[in-house]
């Protein structure tokens, strides 16, 4: 023992002490620092997951809405193309109606005369009742065809408006989602 109360130096010794509680103090600071970043990267990598998994279910959505929003566009265009048609047949009609009507008022004039000169035109006085009797039935038939045409147009106007209210309030509610790309189609597909 004497021979270290020689050769040790009490300040050299409280220094060394002093150094090692100081490391031990700092492993114990940085091993609670550790764990508290572990806990938090832990908390930050099952946030990040939770995260990805919403993402993909917000994709998944998204596209399912992008292909009913395609769908319901192509049957928007289907509709217009089948109203086209309809209102070019409704105006044929309506003109296969008018020159039936003329031709109708030409037979009842001709009738007229026919009665009239009723010996001298009897043969086209029959012919003339026969092709009036035709054009009646015809007037019937088209007449019929004109009302089916108009309830089937108010039909197709009526389902026309309920689509384009369904889309715009459809894009309304998905506006923030949509790509600008989608919603300027839809834009220029409802003009």
């Amino acid at each position: 023992m004497a021979f270290l109360q020689k050769n040790v130096n009490v300040f050299l010794m409280i220094l060394v002490l002093f150094v090692a509680a100081a490391l031990a103090g700092s492993s114990a600071y940085y091993q609670d620092t550790f764990k508290k970043i572990n806990t938090k990267f832990e908390s930050t990598a099952t946030n990040l997951s939770t995260c990805e998994t919403d993402l993909t279910s917000y994709q998944s959505n998204l596209q399912k809405t992008i292909q009913t929003l395609n769908t319901t566009s192509q049957d928007i265009r289907k509709y217009d193309e089948l109203y086209s048609a309809k209102a070019t047949e409704l105006s044929s009609t309506q003109d296969v109606l008018n020159d039936t009507s003329a031709k109708l008022k030409t037979a009842q004039i001709d009738l007229t005369e026919a009665e009239a000169l009723k010996d001298k035109y009897k043969r086209d006085f029959e012919k003339q009742v026969t092709e009036n009797a035709d054009l009646r039935e015809q007037n019937s038939l088209l007449s019929a065809q004109n009302t089916q045409l108009q309830s089937e147009s108010l039909s197709y106007s009526s389902r026309l408006s309920a689509a384009n209210n369904c889309i715009s309030t459809f894009v309304q509610d998905y506006t923030n989602i949509l790509d600008p790309g989608v919603i300027d189609d839809i834009d220029s597909c409802e003009k």
